[in-house]
């Protein structure tokens, strides 16, 4: 897939060709049809956020369809529309609600 990537805190993203892992137990693989950037992105791609892993992906507010679904995952299945979030929600505590 092609995909805009973060390979320095605050440096020009790259289209670059990407290379998927296989999917594993209770992934979902999504083809994004639409995404941009919001302040969290921002955020991590200045390196400010906890954790400044470089390369990096951004686009986390985004539109798509699921493509296909790993072992586990029973609420979604390939065709659904979804919106990914910044963090996954397993549905087991408070805050998944």
């Amino acid at each position: 897939m092609q995909s805009r990537v973060a390979w320095e805190p605050g440096k020009l993203l790259v289209i670059e060709e990407v290379e998927v892992a296989p999917l594993q137990k209770m992934d979902v693989r999504i083809k994004i049809l639409f995404t941009s950037l919001c302040h969290t992105d921002v955020y991590f791609w200045e390196a400010k956020g906890q954790n400044p892993v470089f390369p990096r992906t951004l686009g986390h507010e985004a539109g798509g369809v699921v493509e296909s679904v790993g072992e586990g995952v029973n609420d979604l299945q390939p065709g659904d529309h979804v919106l990914p979030v910044f963090t996954g929600e397993f549905k087991e505590c408070a805050h998944c609600f």
